[in-house]
């Protein structure tokens, strides 16, 4: 995959166009606080593998589904908040790479890495197959086609359980990612694997909405008439777009599979989609780090609500918790929990810089000096 969408070099409209580094949609990234994000991402990726050799092999495994999911949110903060699609089947290509990558494993007894360039490869034909139709669609009619195969999705996999194992799924029978040294569990190695996958899908789509790319969607953002008349395909570069978002999601997709360590049709339903469609939106859906924090709130929020109220009913208090944060976020902090810190981090920095600047008492400006009105002449 190339990190560059080719689009037109107009110059004349640099200046009327935000720069796409702006996180959030935000003002442009100053070189002192790009030089602090930089300084704090590295911070958090050291801690971040440091985290296997201090907690349990099950925290190691929800951290894996975390990072797992992270990259299908990060897929959809890339159609939906730097494209401007909006698509509910974004669940369903998870659960195609998912499977791409386990059967590959399975009947073809491919190594773990093919079977993610396998996964890759089938979440880009799928991609390009929903996308030649889908992004002339745009808009409500786009959603409603993305929903429509979202909910296809189960029913195919029970349909042809000759080739998907029905209900059973598909299983394999050792770790798809084990351990190399006797020094890290299966566990640890893992993780720090799907660590280091999420950082470089990070990194490349962080470098994929830069620069001459990111000026086109903010075009595109802007209004069709605009971007037509700047030289920019819409066509052309939204069906791109969906088909990069495609292969990041069954990446991710089969990621997880390699996590869970098999594949079921009930992992795929239509609230699925749906919910990684909220996770974007409560996360920051112009947030590499809202994609996190959105799937960290997917992952954990069912383990917390079976901890109040065990039983059935977990699961329905989760789908409550999770649509009264999506309404809290909405009416808050439309930018999702990412942008809401970056706003109250602003905030305080001012608040900081104007307790620091010297206070200096206004001075009284002189008044201009006035001469009487002289009487018209008659």
């Amino acid at each position: 995959m190339s990190a560059q969408i080719a689009v037109p070099n107009r110059s004349d409209h640099r200046e009327a166009v935000r720069p796409p580094s702006a996180p959030n949609g935000g003002p442009p990234v100053r070189p002192a606080a790009a030089r602090v994000s930089f300084w704090l991402g590295v911070v958090a990726a050291l801690l971040a593998a440091v985290v296997p050799f201090v907690v349990s092999d099950y925290d190691l495994f929800n951290l894996s589904r975390v990072a797992a999911v992270a990259i299908g949110v990060a897929s959809l903060n890339l159609l939906t908040g730097f494209s401007g699609q909006v698509s509910l089947g974004q669940g369903a290509i998870f659960g195609i790479g998912g499977y791409a990558a386990m059967m590959s494993m399975r009947f073809i007894e491919m190594p773990a890495w093919a079977a993610l360039l396998v996964a890759i490869a089938v979440g880009g034909v799928v991609g390009l197959v929903i996308g030649l139709p889908a992004t002339r669609m745009g808009g409500f009619n786009l959603g409603l086609l993305t929903i429509v195969i979202a909910a296809l999705f189960p029913v195919l996999l029970y349909r042809f359980s000759d080739f998907t194992g029905g209900q059973a799924g598909v299983t394999l029978s050792a770790p798809a990612l084990p351990s190399p040294t006797e020094a890290l569990t299966d566990a640890q190695w893992l993780y720090l694997v799907v660590l280091a996958l999420l950082l470089a899908t990070i990194a490349f789509l962080n470098r994929l909405v830069g620069r001459r790319t990111g000026r086109a969607l903010s075009l595109i953002r802007a209004g069709r008439i605009l971007a037509v008349s700047s030289g920019v395909d819409t066509h052309l570069v939204k069906l791109q777009l969906f088909v990069i978002s495609s292969m990041i999601a069954a990446f991710g997709g089969a990621i997880f599979a390699f996590v869970l360590g098999l594949v079921v049709p009930e992992s795929y339903p239509l609230i699925f989609s749906i919910t990684i469609l909220v996770a974007s939106v409560v996360g920051g859906s112009r947030s590499w780090v809202g994609a996190i924090l959105g799937a960290a709130l997917v992952v954990y929020l069912p383990s917390i609500t079976s901890s109040v109220i065990p039983g059935e009913a977990s699961a329905y208090l989760a789908q409550l918790v999770f649509a009264v944060v999506l309404g809290v976020c909405v009416i808050v902090a439309p930018n999702g929990i990412a942008g809401g810190i970056r706003r109250l981090a602003i905030w305080m920095r001012r608040r900081s810089r104007a307790r620091r600047s010297p206070r200096t008492a206004p001075t009284a400006s002189p008044m201009p000096e006035t001469t009487p009105d002289r009487e018209e002449p008659r």
